[in-house]
């Protein structure tokens, strides 16, 4: 079973404007569309339009929380969230007709020590060996870093699979805990070793395998209409995957949610390291092509599957 946790829950918007954002005028929006959101949530809805099965797990609030939590129920998405005081956040996403894209993401609401305590009574009634975790996103304010660790090892301690897709604090915390996967791009992954960061292959497989040195058992380093790298601790060799052609970005956000979902759900279907990380690279270009977060079908990223070229680096 894949089990997604989303600590920052949000509501996405989606505006469309005719004409570049022109910032302090007036803006009027072409469309409006709203879904449930937050990176372990957009993971969830990755593996439901594969065909895959998953709970998510979080926090919610309010009536923005109860509206997200309809959606998740009427587009046939399991959830078990721990509701709490407060407004689940809305985060925001303006494209114009040029492809530009402006988000304003909301911080979400501060949590009390209980409501941790509630979320790992929760999550303990997932914690069968073999299942596949993914904690994805960014924490409400204020979330102490040592719980955010004591969330990683109670899922490892307990035999399950880690799949980390954070940066920053977050990232560190979760790499002494020996993930799995880990998902950063190259900037995040930039961050996290001290490198700058690079769109060459070559370059990101040298930082990506002192993320290994750190604690991952795998990385896989998406980078945007180039593809995605891929290295791993148990002597398989490292992988860069494109698309060829390349297709470019209508709705970057969501692009990396959509690969770990086609990661989840390829290691529960036991897929070849190959296979893998050519679904993965698949499914984000595919899901790359749709605007805002909405995620690719299983048709439409096999039709992407066919055009996936693999460099052994």
């Amino acid at each position: 079973m894949i089990i997604t946790i989303t600590l920052n829950a949000a509501l996405d918007r989606t505006l469309r404007i005719e004409q570049p954002l022109a910032i302090g005028k007036l803006n009027r929006a072409v469309s409006s569309h709203l879904e449930p959101g937050g990176k372990g949530i957009n993971v969830s809805r990755a593996v439901k339009a594969l065909g895959g099965e998953s709970v998510a797990l979080g926090y919610c609030a309010g009536t923005n929380g109860r509206m997200m939590k309809d959606m998740l129920t009427s587009a046939d998405i399991h959830h078990d969230f721990v509701d709490v005081a407060g407004q689940t956040r809305v985060n925001t996403q303006i494209i114009d007709t040029q492809g530009g894209h402006t988000e304003i993401n909301e911080p979400g609401s501060k949590l009390e020590d209980a409501d941790f305590l509630r979320l790992l009574d929760r999550m303990d009634n997932y914690l069968d060996e073999g299942n596949i975790f993914v904690l994805a996103g960014s924490a409400p304010p204020a979330f102490s870093m040592s719980n955010y660790r004591k969330l990683c090892k109670t899922i490892k301690k307990r035999g399950c699979r880690l799949i980390i897709d954070a940066q920053g604090e977050m990232l560190l915390e979760a790499l002494k805990c020996e993930p799995d996967v880990v998902k950063p791009n190259i900037f995040e992954l930039a961050q996290a070793v001290g490198d700058k960061p690079s769109a060459d292959p070559e370059v990101v497989v040298v930082s990506a395998r002192k993320m290994l040195d750190m604690g991952a058992h795998a990385v896989c380093v998406s980078m945007g209409q180039e593809g995605a790298v891929f290295v791993a601790k148990d002597g398989r060799e490292a992988l860069f995957v494109t698309t060829e052609p390349k297709i470019y970005d209508e709705g970057a956000v969501g692009t990396g949610d959509a690969i770990v979902g086609a990661i989840a759900n390829s290691m529960q279907q036991g897929f070849k390291y190959d296979e893998l990380a050519r679904f993965a690279v698949a499914m984000g270009r595919a899901s790359s092509r749709l605007a805002g977060t909405e995620m690719a079908s299983l048709k439409k990223v096999y039709e992407v599957y066919e055009t996936t070229k693999v460099y052994v680096l």
